[in-house]
């Protein structure tokens, strides 16, 4: 039988507030992973086998940020399939959580910052800047291969 397509799924933490009349959200700058470093992302990470994505999403809140998120808490914003790179990637957004944001990561996380949707930082990286952009035209699935971006 022939083998079938297979993708690692990610799920990406869209943590956000509102300050001053405007929504921000928060971001991680990358360090020492060889992938992305000195740009900023959303926190999360990989699913696990046989853990379904809002579960997934709690867990990688809890280790990458230290806080508790419930699932009820838990929206799928948008969903990036990137086949290229055989991924398959949940933004999931909550407002609520509880504990003391902190870096759970040291060695993969430089700092964590809120920034307002309309004033992102010049090295985001540039498929959350696509992405973040895509939600806000209220795309909801992008299936590009981002082959051509820099």
């Amino acid at each position: 039988m022939e083998e079938r397509y297979k993708s690692m799924i990610v799920v990406d933490l869209m943590l956000k507030r509102t300050r001053n009349q405007n929504e921000e959200i928060l971001l991680a700058l990358r360090k020492n992973t060889g992938y992305n470093d000195g740009k900023y992302e959303l926190p999360g990470g990989h699913v696990d086998e046989n853990e379904d994505i809002m579960h997934a999403m709690v867990r990688e809140a809890k280790e990458e940020l230290n806080i508790d998120l419930k699932t009820e808490d838990l929206k799928i914003e948008h969903i990036l399939h990137h086949f290229k790179g055989n991924r398959l990637k949940f933004i999931i957004s909550a407002k609520e959580y509880e504990g003391k944001l902190q870096i759970g990561e040291p060695d993969k996380c430089e700092k964590l910052e809120w920034f307002n949707l309309n004033n992102l930082p010049n090295n985001l990286d540039t498929r959350l800047e696509k992405v973040l952009k895509e939600i806000k035209e209220n795309i909801f699935y992008d299936n590009s291969n981002f082959v051509n971006l820099k």
